[in-house]
């Protein structure tokens, strides 16, 4: 009886764990790049899977946190608190959240710093960690949106495939037409017909 409250007991334990630390982000594609339509409807997906989540929602495990004093006007709490949070997701560890086709869009954000490769950003606009904590990974997000989407080229609606088939069409006939002209014009010269004479 003792053995089975203990299994119960470590049981939702380890549910509560798992629910606290279990990521709700949606699974990046394996796609290296957006070569084909379907990478860039799976990337399409991604995306929009991604961005119905919540910036809270980002794994902690794979950031490194840590918290500072802020600068400029805020008295006292600004010189005595650590309230400005930086937040570092180091681009391998990044791989198990972030499509890896986007990683390399990642290397040209404003926010990589090389050694060793990752993402570092921070925010001290608020008077509270929590505040703070919760605009980096409002950063991170959009920063990781930007990145992949970078590339990403709109699907085609068959209206626009009809049109832009059509407008190719007229453009071959209208060249087959100044090229016929230009041939008449040059045969005539030769055989010595339309003349002035």
């Amino acid at each position: 009886m003792l053995l089975t409250r203990l299994q119960t007991t470590y049981t939702c334990w380890t549910a509560a764990f798992l629910a606290r630390h279990a990521s709700t982000l949606p699974r990046p594609p394996p796609l290296a790049s957006l070569a084909s339509q379907e990478d860039m409807r799976a990337a399409r997906s991604w995306i929009a899977a991604y961005e119905q989540t919540r910036a809270e929602d980002f794994p902690r495990d794979a950031l490194e946190i840590s918290y500072s004093r802020s600068s400029g006007p805020g008295g006292q709490n600004v010189n005595k608190l650590s309230t400005k949070a930086t937040i570092r997701l180091p681009l391998a560890r990044a791989s198990a959240t972030v499509p890896s086709y986007a990683l390399s869009n990642l290397r040209s954000s404003p926010h990589f710093v090389a050694s060793p490769p990752a993402l570092l950003l921070s925010a001290s606009a608020h008077r509270s960690q929590p505040q703070n904590l919760q605009e980096c990974l409002v950063k991170l997000k959009s920063t990781i949106l930007a990145a992949a989407r970078e590339g990403l080229v709109g699907e085609t609606s068959e209206s626009q495939k009809k049109r832009v088939s059509e407008l190719v069409r007229r453009d071959k006939k209208r060249t087959e037409t100044v090229k016929k002209q230009r041939k008449d014009v040059k045969s005539g010269r030769r055989t010595g017909k339309g003349g002035w004479d």
